[in-house]
């Protein structure tokens, strides 16, 4: 009896057969798969075209905030608002090396190919970064302070076209652009952008000379 009651006690531990782990193996490979083409479609999801009715909701964390705000700046073909924090251009550093550099190239450039661009930046860019509202200006780029001293504007912002929009954690400043952890949001819709453009129409309006 004893010698039977351990050949039983033996038995009701097995665990689980090689066929379960087989099974439940392909179910994790299929998931695992999918999520990971979901997540690279997402990634290099093309950008409606002008004009065409899309919408479009696309996650940015960290350095892929910098690639697909690039890419929309690149591709305005009417204007590219921007309220930012805190902005700063450092002229000891490339656009190459420095990607806060980068962006603002790309203001420079998209107004140097007749779009409308304005920028909308806190005391804090002012105060510690006076160097960057002095280089938009010299490049024609205008831009003014926030409406009132004593109010932080917080908010990062960019809008393309009335189309799109870019709203999140990302400062322009090679530490968010680059190391930083952040995550912002691209929207695309016209709907949408209005509002936005609408919120810095009203900040621009009221904002005070840079």
């Amino acid at each position: 009896m004893h010698a039977s009651g351990g050949r039983g006690d033996r038995s009701r531990s097995r665990g689980p057969s090689a066929a379960t782990f087989l099974v439940l193996g392909l179910i994790l490979g299929v998931i695992i798969g999918a999520a990971g083409a979901f997540i690279a479609l997402r990634v290099v999801a093309p950008l409606p075209a002008p004009g065409q009715a899309q919408f479009t909701v696309e996650l940015l964390p960290n350095m892929a905030y910098f690639e697909r705000v690039s890419e929309l700046i690149k591709r305005a073909e009417k204007s590219v608002y921007v309220v930012m924090f805190v902005m700063r251009y450092d002229p000891k550093e490339t656009p190459e090396r420095d990607p806060a550099n980068a962006l603002i190239e790309l203001l420079v450039d998209a107004r140097n190919r007749g779009l409308d661009v304005r920028v909308v930046v806190d005391d804090t860019t002012r105060q510690s970064y006076p160097e960057t509202i002095e280089y938009l200006k010299s490049k024609g780029v205008p831009v003014r302070l926030d409406p009132k001293a004593g109010v932080t504007t917080h908010a990062k912002i960019v809008v393309v076209d009335g189309r799109c929009s870019v709203i999140g954690s990302h400062n322009w400043t090679e530490s968010a652009l680059s190391s930083n952890n952040e995550f912002s949001v691209l929207l695309c819709s016209k709907d949408f952008a209005g509002e936005v453009e609408g919120y810095f129409m009203e900040l621009w309006e009221q904002g005070r000379p840079a």
